[in-house]
Formats: C-alpha cells, structure tokens, sequence
C-alpha cells in the first residue's frame, strides 16, 4: 500500500514530544475550527474557547502539548441556533453527532479513511477527528428548583450514559434498566416510545431538563453534564460581559475576558502549571481498529499514522 504523504514534523513542547500524527490531528482540527467560526459568525452565535482549550490558549498560546481534541462553549441560545445551522450547513462528509445531553461534537468523517483524495484534504490524518461543543445552561435562582432540576437532569443523564451496555454489566446488578426508565417517566412525565431507539429518547429529555430555564433570569451558568461530577461548577453570568481573542496556534480563538476566573474554578488556582494528563482512550480506539482491519487484508499499519501511547 503506498500512500502520499506531507512532511509533518514533530517537535518537543514544554518538554513533552509531540508526535508527527498528533501535529496532523491538530492541523485537522484547526481548519475545523476556521469552518466553526465562519458559520458562526455569519450567523451571530457567539461561542469561546473552553476546558483544555481555554488553558491551551492562555498557557500554551495553542494545544496543550499533551491533548487531543479543541473544545468550545456556547451559552444555551448560541447553541441552539449552532445546532439548527450546523445541521444545514455542514461540510460535505462532515458528521454532527449528539453525543450526550448538553454537548454535541462536529466531526470530519464517519470512519477513518485510507483514500488518497482524503488524506491530502485531511493533512495525512485518517483518523475521524472532531470538534466538541458544550452548553452553558442557567442554574434556577430557587434552590429548591436546581436540586430538584439536578435530580431529574442526573436520572435521564446517567440511565442515557449506560443504556447500551449489556444487561450483564456489572452496573445493572442492583437495578433493572426497565424499571429505571419507568421511574423517570413517572417522576417526568415523559412517555418512552419503546419501539424506537430509547437511548436518543433519554438524550432528548435529558438535553430538555438542562434548557429549562434558559428563557429566565439567572445569576449563573453550568454545563449540566460537567456539572454531574463538579457540583461546585457555577460560572457567574458577569463573566459573559466581554469577550476576547486569543492566539491559538497559527489563528485566533475567542475566549471570556474573565477567564482566570473560570480557569481556577475548573483548574484549581495553580492552573498556569503544567500538569501531564493523557486523554487518548478515543484515538488508541481508532488505531487499534485500523490496525486489525489492515491485517485482516495481509497489510501492516503504516508507521506514519501510528501514535505511541505513555502510560
């Protein structure tokens, strides 16, 4: 199998080796984000560099050298009307996948591809490579409302996050899934149709409990799944006053003015130190299977689209 492709060099940041395909992965991301953001601002929906994008873009001025993927925020009206004209307006080949409730991610292929025509578009990267889109929700002013917002959020969230797992999983030992989905119809008031597909239903009300207040007053902001393991992640409204653009990579990206404020809240006070985190579980995937159905065929993985995983 002889494949083209460019020189892509890798290159040692903050002393950590990044490798060639990690760069091509980058580059593929990038040109996401240039799309992104035409469509975005052709449309007035606001959005912002957030999570390792936010730290990459203050402390590295770019990628954290050790991270994989570009994530980005909007608040629940930007994001509605995102996905409304994304759904439209998305690139030949490119996928919108609504992966659990509060965040959908825009990827560039459905599966990895060895085409030459798709290579030379894509960088030299095969691997399906994408974007991930978070929604900031308002958090209710009544306490008693959050929490019992939280509860029914929570129920949808975790029963959509585990549905598809085989009923011997261990985590079904103490519960029956049917039953669960009953309760949640009763609490709810939302009806399952049992003869489609439950998991995009519990999606649906999940997405449904976290935008319940979004047409209200609020004095702070939360991504409902993020908050599902972080119940301190509450992002006061006045940080959404101004915006700025930061230099990322060979571009710009806009992020809050207040973003040491939300860079502490979500990574504690010593943020601007380097911390190695790996966080390629979804890539080694990709590669693994790539590399089985090349030696289904009698053919090895070439060395330029592997990546070599620390432990």
């Amino acid at each position: 199998m002889e494949i083209k492709l460019e020189c892509v060099q890798g290159e040692v940041r903050d002393g950590y080796y990044v490798q060639p395909m990690m760069k091509r992965i980058w580059a593929v991301q990038l040109d996401m984000l240039k799309e992104i953001d035409r469509i975005c601002r052709r449309h007035h929906v606001n959005y912002y560099g957030w999570f390792g994008t936010l730290l990459g873009a203050v402390r590295h001025h770019g990628f954290i050298p050790w991270d994989d993927d570009l994530d980005l925020a909007m608040l629940r009206e930007d994001y509605e009307r995102f996905r409304y004209y994304m759904k439209t307006e998305l690139p030949e080949g490119w996928e919108l996948l609504e992966r659990e409730p509060t965040m959908i991610s825009v990827f560039n292929t459905r599966t990895a591809c060895l085409d030459q025509q798709f290579l030379d578009k894509f960088h030299g990267c095969p691997f399906k490579t994408g974007v991930d889109i978070f929604c900031l929700d308002p958090i209710p002013q009544d306490k008693a409302e959050e929490q019992i917002q939280l509860n029914l959020f929570w129920a949808a969230y975790s029963l959509c996050l585990n549905w598809d797992l085989p009923e011997e999983d261990e985590r079904w030992k103490d519960m029956d899934k049917w039953e669960y989905l009953k309760e949640i119809e009763k609490i709810s008031g939302h009806h399952f149709d049992r003869e489609n597909p439950i998991r995009e239903q519990l999606y649906f009300l999940g997405d449904r409990i976290a935008a319940m207040y979004w047409d209200l007053e609020y004095d702070e902001v939360t991504n409902m799944a993020w908050r599902y393991n972080h119940p301190y992640y509450r992002i006061p409204k006045s940080c959404f006053s101004k915006a700025i653009e930061a230099p990322f990579e060979d571009t710009v990206i806009p992020i809050l003015g207040a973003y040491d404020q939300i860079c502490r809240l979500t990574y504690g006070d010593d943020y601007m130190t380097p911390k190695k985190e790996y966080k390629h579980d979804y890539l080694k995937k990709q590669i693994d299977h790539l590399r089985k159905c090349l030696k289904a065929k009698g053919m090895a993985l070439p060395e330029a689209f592997d990546i070599k995983f620390e432990e």
